[in-house]
């Protein structure tokens, strides 16, 4: 491991570690801290930019309050940090803006952001899929009334819906679709490792989840998978009975850590080198997953935020960004077209490095 400068504070910070120099051929990836919504801003050593989902609306986000206890007064907006990150950055705009599905914690960010820095291009899965049961009202950040305020908001600006199978290339940075709308990569390789103990999870957490927008990006030698709130029956599809992905070198934890995703069977056949939960002090980062994956042989897990709920099941403290809910650091992570990947935790002040496995590659 090698030291950095000591930690200051958050935003701060997230400046320093985002505009640190790197080589020629290393992409940034920055894991903006959205209070357990997610925002991955991608950075190519040309300044072109991919943000993976805006995190929450304005007044949204923040820890959860305890029962009969108010929720505090929100701090700077999931808009507002990413702006930061990407000025910090040195980018001015952000080319590409991905939106896995239409729930709060990862579309609400869009309405804000806009007014905020220019941006390229949206994309996403189409139309959405998630609608109110029969008799209920829904409230204002329900996909059916979210969906119509972000059809709204892009009018006019350049939109690109993505499809299993579809491909991107941003200078180098090549993505491709390997779940969207329901629909999976047909392509299919190796058999998928513990696939007889797949299982399932009714919860689901609304039709969006399993519809997510899921992408493989390849830089170099490295991959790297996003697959948003994708849950396990989505998860299973994508390594059973054949994996349709490959083996990986990092990867988001789909759903946050949630229970009703982290597929072992996923887990086992990708082989990720890296972790990264994408949790809030109360929201994601469930005890079962955390301790799943914190079990898995070789792999390094990371968080976002200590996971209060779960407390024995966390990661080592060094791998966590933030241990205090009142704190926002953002994770940076150097990715090398080699495949080694370092990672910054701005609170430690601590660079951890990863090399990359010689049997990571295509499924």
């Amino acid at each position: 491991m090698t030291r950095i400068a000591p930690p200051m504070i958050a935003l701060a910070l997230a400046a320093g570690l985002a505009c640190a120099p790197a080589a020629a051929r290393d992409m940034r990836l920055i894991a903006i801290d959205v209070e357990g919504g997610a925002a991955n801003l991608y950075i190519t050593p040309g300044g072109k930019s991919l943000l993976i989902d805006t995190g929450f609306p304005t007044g949204m986000g923040g820890p959860r309050p305890a029962p009969g206890q108010a929720r505090p007064p929100p701090g700077t907006s999931s808009a507002q940090r990413i702006v930061a990150a990407a000025r910090a950055a040195g980018l001015s705009r952000i080319d590409h803006v991905l939106v896995t599905h239409y729930h709060a914690d990862h579309v609400g960010g869009v309405f804000d952001l806009i007014p905020l820095i220019e941006i390229g291009e949206f994309i996403d899965h189409g139309p959405n899929r998630e609608m109110p049961p029969p008799g209920t009202t829904p409230g204002p950040f329900a996909p059916v009334n979210s969906y119509p305020r972000y059809e709204a908001a892009i009018a006019g600006k350049p939109r690109r819906i993505m499809k299993a199978g579809d491909r991107l290339m941003i200078d180098g940075l090549e993505m491709t679709a390997v779940a969207s709308d329901g629909d999976v990569l047909p392509r299919e390789g190796r058999a998928g490792t513990t696939c007889e103990a797949a299982v399932t999870e009714e919860r689901d957490g609304g039709e969006e989840n399993w519809r997510s927008l899921g992408v493989l990006l390849r830089w170099g030698k490295a991959r790297l998978l996003a697959l948003g709130d994708a849950t396990l029956r989505l998860e299973n599809r994508l390594v059973c009975p054949r994996d349709r992905v490959g083996r990986v070198d990092l990867m988001f934890a789909s759903n946050h850590g949630s229970e009703n995703a982290g597929s072992e069977p996923l887990y086992r056949t990708l082989r990720p080198r890296v972790v990264i939960v994408s949790n809030g002090p109360t929201k994601g980062g469930d005890g079962s997953v955390l301790t799943r994956l914190g079990a898995m042989p070789d792999m390094a897990l990371w968080q976002l935020h200590f996971a209060n709920r779960s407390p024995e099941a966390n990661t080592a403290p060094e791998r966590i960004a933030n241990t205090d809910a009142a704190t926002d650091h953002n994770l940076v992570v150097t990715v090398s077209d080699t495949g080694a990947i370092a990672i910054a935790n701005p609170r430690t002040g601590v660079t951890t490095r990863y090399s990359r496995r010689a049997a990571a590659g295509g499924g």
